[in-house]
């Protein structure tokens, strides 16, 4: 399993924009990802900024190339960051090794 938090920005300066956001979050929610991709946590929305956060399996993120930048070219999506998770026992391991 490769753990991902992932983070998407999104462009909410208009209603119709903010609106097409919504739409997206919940095509995430209910499950609409690319292939191989499975969500494990989520999807939130941040308190602070305009993004999507959501945790998800996947071994490849080129698979994404046609959910994201359509998403880009719509101006729905600015960004994303995806950031690899690690069970903090493994982190132990390395660490017992040193």
């Amino acid at each position: 399993m490769a753990l991902h938090l992932v983070e998407i920005h999104l462009d909410m300066s208009s209603k119709e924009r903010a609106e097409r956001a919504m739409t997206a979050a919940n095509n995430v929610a209910s499950g609409h990802m690319p292939p191989g991709f499975s969500l494990v946590a989520g999807p939130w929305m941040s308190n602070e900024e305009a993004k999507l956060v959501v945790v998800v399996d996947f071994d490849d993120h080129n698979a994404t190339l046609d959910f994201f930048w359509p998403a880009v070219a719509r101006g729905t999506v600015l960004r994303r960051r995806f950031t690899p998770l690690v069970e903090l026992a493994d982190l132990e391991a390395v660490i017992a090794k040193l």
